[in-house]
């Protein structure tokens, strides 16, 4: 008999006044929208207070984590097929989609990298052992969340908030796994 797969949050960050981002429905998927609003230096808004929140106030105890996708990263339901499969085979890692981050968010460089990778070297080389990632569609597990939140998430600011929880995933030894499958586009080019 197949387990019953636990709940997880899925939540799409939307940022206020950001032209990026497009409303997505998936049939039969809850999936909630998560406004961060700019700090007067934007973009740099407060995404860890509006993730920590968002948490504490609707996880319970049977809440497996967070899938997150990003309002500038587009998905079908394949993608989301592939993730939530990865999920209950090892629902205790990080899932990570291969998303291609562009020259232009990635201030100006020459050409696109990866979203995720090991020891800070960006490439265009499918890292599949990252030690670091970057929320575009991105599944973080309970224990690393709350290790973050214990690490004082709530105060981070873009763009450190994914690597805030990049080093909780680290530190704790829990594992980073891509999910090749999926095939998401950032409309950042």
């Amino acid at each position: 008999m197949l387990e019953e797969p636990k709940p997880m949050l899925f939540f799409r960050l939307i940022w206020d006044g950001h032209h990026t981002w497009f409303p997505l429905r998936l049939a039969g998927v809850n999936m909630k929208e998560l406004h961060v609003v700019p700090e007067t230096a934007h973009p740099f808004g407060r995404k860890g207070l509006a993730l920590a929140g968002a948490w504490l106030q609707l996880a319970d105890d049977a809440t497996a984590g967070m899938l997150i996708l990003d309002g500038d990263v587009a998905i079908d339901p394949w993608d989301y097929v592939a993730m939530y499969d990865a999920i209950q085979k090892e629902p205790d890692a990080v899932h990570i989609a291969p998303v291609k981050l562009w020259p232009v968010s990635r201030n100006g460089q020459e050409s696109w990298a990866w979203a995720h990778c090991r020891n800070g070297q960006f490439s265009q080389v499918l890292e599949r052992d990252p030690d670091f990632f970057s929320f575009n569609f991105t599944y973080v597990p309970r224990r690393v969340v709350e290790l973050a939140i214990r690490a004082g998430l709530k105060n981070e600011q873009f763009p450190n908030v994914d690597r805030a929880v990049s080093r909780a995933a680290r530190n704790a030894g829990v594992p980073m796994r891509v999910v090749e499958l999926c095939q998401p586009k950032h409309l950042h080019y």
